[in-house]
């Protein structure tokens, strides 16, 4: 277990364990399901013979796979008893063979932003919605992504403005949180405003959960779900562009002019919505803590934070973590896996840069480290190792999940003296092409999207 390629290794294959046990295919699997006259839909059960039509919607990086989980929990002779159709929103990477259920790729896999073929599907969602008869049910297949995949701003607000706000909350650090309640505010279509067009039809939405704690409002800006009142998207606007000079003029109308105390409330009584969560980044913590038992670790598994706070910051603390543990006495020869997952933010202030928060996460802890001395450091083969990914697939505006380092590429690259590199790569926010230069990036395909995940390997003192 101290070999420096078994910890990579080792490291790769406890991330991977995580990734799998919220693989969106099986989740959905796991929660439809029929027996006798009943299908069961999430926490809900629906008598067969009074169903006429499944419509089937969706939106999210993972909810191509979800669509074919769905259909598979189905089985062919369930597509005799009544009609199953509908649309799926997912980036052009994902687009995968269905059955009855539409899968239309529509934005660029390193752009999470809505196109103009994420306005187009939305449009064809609604009709889709709105079609729903009394016998019908709704089912949304909703994962993390879901807000750049289903849009539909208000008028005035064009396209281009709404993309520019939420760039520029993006680059200023805005957390989830508050990024959603904005993104509430501006849409026809998000906070709880779908499922208000459904005419009275029952909705169901099974949830992949990218938002510690699952506020299904804020997962995919809550498009079947009641805002909660803890953000307010006006104190938003004021803390990320105080003089008014970067988000558009109509922006600040809309909120203004619909504040979060003018959105729903509740749903009518006549209105039948559930939101059930069926998988998040807790459960991937728990398969990847079983994973990193199983290789022989002592396991220490953290508490899912939403909000890390900045991912340089995190990197500079893990880096301190490190050292603190490796210490003087290496004689008992154990090595921790530190299992951590949530999400940090990135303040970006250079536009030409790649890369994303899990990279620059990593790239910042790296800089930590080599800012030591050789004999400081006393860094020796197998000592750590340290990853970091999205469970989605992709970091930011790159087209890999994050990144890894070990003890031994540090120890190697202090006589290359790459100290000036990273911090220039940092300043750059160009992480990417510093890691992949390195061969220190980590590219996987998941079909999930259930936030960060982290990896720590590191011998105790």
């Amino acid at each position: 277990m101290s070999s420096p390629n078994q910890l990579k290794n080792d490291a790769v294959a406890i991330w991977k364990a995580g990734i799998a046990a919220v693989n969106a295919q099986k989740l959905v699997r796991e929660n439809v399901a029929w027996s006798k006259d009943e299908l069961r839909l999430g926490a809900e059960m629906f008598p067969i013979p009074e169903i006429d039509r499944l419509l089937v919607v969706g939106f999210g990086k993972a909810s191509g796979a979800m669509a074919v989980g769905f259909e598979e929990a189905l089985a062919d002779r369930l597509f005799d008893t009544f009609e199953v159709s509908g649309l799926v929103n997912v980036p052009d990477n994902q687009v995968v063979a269905t059955q009855a259920i539409t899968i239309n790729g529509c934005r660029p896999t390193t752009e999470n932003l809505p196109t103009e073929k994420v306005v187009e599907g939305t449009e064809k969602i609604l009709d889709i919605v709105r079609s729903a008869g009394p016998n019908d049910i709704v089912v949304c297949l909703i994962s993390g992504g879901g807000s750049a995949l289903l849009e539909n701003p208000i008028e005035p607000i064009t396209l281009d403005e709404l993309r520019q706000t939420t760039t520029v909350l993006n680059k200023s650090g805005a957390s989830i949180y508050e990024l959603n309640a904005v993104r509430r505010a501006i849409s026809q279509v998000k906070g709880s405003r779908l499922a208000f067009e459904s005419g009275g039809a029952p909705i169901v939405s099974l949830i992949v959960s990218d938002v510690v704690g699952d506020d299904v409002s804020v997962i995919a800006s809550g498009p079947t779900a009641i805002p909660n009142q803890e953000t307010c998207p006006m104190d938003v606007l004021r803390k990320f562009d105080p003089d008014r000079s970067k988000i558009p003029p109509t922006v600040w109308q809309v909120v203004e002019a619909s504040t979060i105390e003018t959105l729903p409330t509740c749903f009518p009584y006549s209105l039948e919505v559930s939101n059930t969560v069926i998988g998040n980044v807790e459960m991937a913590m728990k398969a990847a803590a079983d994973k990193g038992a199983e290789l022989g670790y002592e396991i220490e598994l953290g508490q899912a934070n939403g909000n890390e706070g900045d991912a340089g910051e995190v990197g500079r603390s893990v880096a301190d973590q490190i050292l603190l543990r490796l210490g003087n006495n290496k004689a008992d020869n154990k090595i921790t896996c530190y299992i951590t997952g949530g999400e940090t933010t990135v303040k970006v202030c250079n536009e030409k840069g790649r890369g994303g928060r899990n990279q620059h996460l990593v790239l910042s802890a790296i800089q930590e480290l080599i800012s030591k001395s050789a004999d400081e450091l006393g860094l020796n083969s197998g000592d750590f190792c340290l990853l970091s990914a999205g469970t989605d697939g992709q970091d930011g505006n790159s087209p890999v999940a994050g990144a890894i380092v070990d003890s031994d590429w540090i120890s190697n690259q202090l006589a290359e003296s790459k100290v000036s590199q990273i911090k220039q790569a940092l300043e750059d926010f160009d992480s990417h092409s510093f890691l992949a230069e390195h061969e220190l990036t980590i590219e996987s395909e998941t079909e999930t999207n259930v936030g960060d995940l982290r990896i720590l390997l590191v011998r105790s003192s």
